[in-house]
């Protein structure tokens, strides 16, 4: 059973006296206790801010003056010290602990336990149950929105609301004997977020985070030195001990390597080296932007296809049960392949390939002007804007340069189109879509950023086959096959909407409560890391 703080004051009253007239002493009236209580929750309540206050004086003021987070002793209750515990382990959550009055909190709740003087314990034990549910409404909002308010110049998705009643919220979670609980189901519900969170503590635990960290160099440089360094990278991470041998070191290495998303080969080339260099608070921060960018999301579908840009990964998702995973080649540096959330619309088999304008003027012409056989060996076609088509011998490339560009190039379909022979469509701004490439060689890179900002998929014929199955489509993949032996472009539409998620995260957690730490390769989370860890 739960009591007004003014009670509990009375008790411990009686408790903290040895002789009766003493006892009489110590006692303080109620009036004066809810008196007490009231004016260390009004205005002049200095460490508060006014508008902070004023929710705290309204939350306090429905829950009849009941605390928290304290005891019939004026110490913790178990709710206190789980929160408190949260708070201090706030980097679990990729959370700083000193935006949580880390230190105010400790030294409260020192002088609360050390203090034998009634009116000293009712005021430091009501300025920490303030204290306390202060941080609450922050900390929960940070664990439910994120910590950065603005987002626009970090994502181009829509960020979704924050519409949860904190103080209404804590006060149900209280009145169902909840209150941890129910701060932990603030978090995204999404099976991402939650594994990389676990993830994360896991990682937290198993590891002596530190700003230290060991240059590692390419191999082909001096290899004799890069194994040197390596090995002291490895020490430094606790994949290795100090004394271990060539085997335990390569097995070190090659799990070093799975575990940052690159291929365990035992092999210390660039990709290797780079990510050596780095020390375990880097990787921490990259951690905790990731959790950070899983807060902003919408909650999504059941069904879906998810591309997470830095795994070169496509999946797909029925429920909770992946049933599809395929490599993908993703937009390089110059062409960077955007975030979207759309819904697949349909399939094109023996796609023809509507070259850009950007691409036509910047390759396709440069190598037209060098080689006069270009344009017929690689199938395109070249129209007038009117859609007439154009003999390629008739054109001076000599004499065409971006500003008298005026023709349109299409590829013919087949086996040499850019777009293999089927792509996946779904609306979207950037006119970017999923396709088959007949440049097989890329899938088997690390990493794989060469396009041109669409999403190259590996075995997309796989992938068509799986997505006609479970639209129940008339058309079957012998129905693609059948179009691509006669050269037929055909548009397939799709009942069931599929929805496409393409984000960019930078980790991953798995069911194993481990992190795979991606290269940054469009280099995105140094931006969201100077927010979010602003001194």
């Amino acid at each position: 059973m739960k009591f007004p703080l003014y009670f509990i004051l009375i008790i411990f009253g009686f408790y903290s006296c040895s002789h009766k007239q003493d006892l009489q002493k110590k006692i303080i009236p109620i009036k004066d206790i809810n008196t007490n209580f009231a004016l260390n929750f009004g205005e002049n309540y200095q460490n508060t801010s006014q508008n902070n206050s004023k929710i705290l004086d309204t939350f306090y003021n429905n829950n009849s003056l009941k605390p928290i987070w304290l005891n019939d002793s004026l110490l913790l209750n178990n709710n206190g010290r789980e929160f408190v515990s949260i708070l201090s382990n706030a980097m679990y959550y990729g959370l700083n602990p000193k935006n949580y009055s880390q230190e105010e909190i400790e030294e409260l709740k020192q002088n609360l336990e050390q203090s034998d003087k009634l009116d000293e314990r009712i005021q430091k034990a009501v300025s920490l149950e303030k204290i306390l549910t202060e941080n609450y409404f922050i900390f929960g909002k940070h664990l439910n929105y994120g910590v950065i308010e603005n987002v626009d110049s970090l994502t181009t998705l829509q960020r979704r609301q924050f519409t949860i009643d904190l103080p209404k919220y804590l006060e149900k979670s209280y009145q169902n004997d909840s209150v941890i609980p129910y701060l932990m189901d603030l978090q995204p519900s999404s099976i991402y977020y939650r594994n990389l969170q676990k993830g994360l503590a896991n990682y937290l635990k198993n590891i002596s985070l530190s700003k230290d960290k060991i240059y590692v160099e390419n191999y082909k440089a001096d290899s004799v030195k890069t194994y040197k360094q390596a090995k002291k990278a490895l020490i430094l991470y606790e994949y290795i001990l100090e004394n271990s041998d060539d085997t335990l070191f390569i097995n070190g290495l090659k799990k070093f390597q799975i575990n940052h998303g690159l291929k365990g080969d035992g092999v210390i080339g660039k990709n290797t080296a780079k990510a050596l260099s780095k020390s375990s608070y880097e990787y921490y921060q990259q951690a905790a932007v990731s959790l950070e960018r899983w807060r902003w999301k919408q909650n999504w579908k059941e069904n879906y296809i998810y591309v997470n840009i830095p795994s070169y990964k496509l999946r797909l998702f029925l429920g909770d049960t992946l049933q599809e995973m395929h490599n993908v080649v993703v937009g390089n540096l110059k062409n960077k392949t955007p975030e979207v959330y759309s819904k697949l619309s349909y399939l094109v088999a023996y796609p023809f390939w509507h070259v850009p304008r950007s691409i036509s003027v910047k390759e396709i012409l440069v190598k037209a002007k060098s080689d006069s056989t270009y344009i017929e060996r690689n199938n395109y076609e070249i129209f007038s804007k009117r859609m007439d088509s154009v003999s390629t011998k008739s054109i001076r490339w000599d004499t065409i340069n971006n500003n008298n560009f005026n023709f349109y190039i299409r590829q013919k379909g087949g086996s040499s189109n850019a777009l293999g022979l089927v792509k996946f469509i779904f609306a979207n701004k950037y006119s970017i879509y999923l396709h088959d490439t007949p440049t097989k060689y890329h899938f088997y890179r690390e990493l794989r950023a060469y396009s041109h900002g669409c999403v190259r998929v590996q075995d997309a014929m796989g992938l068509a086959d799986y997505i006609l199955r479970y639209d129940e489509n008339t058309n079957t993949i012998d129905s693609v096959h059948a179009y691509v032996e006669k050269r037929k472009e055909k548009k397939i539409m799709l009942s069931k909407k599929v929805p496409v998620y393409i984000q960019y995260i930078t980790c991953e957690g798995d069911k194993d409560n481990r992190i795979i730490f991606y290269p940054d390769v469009y280099n995105k989370d140094k931006k969201v890391i100077s927010k979010l860890f602003k001194e």
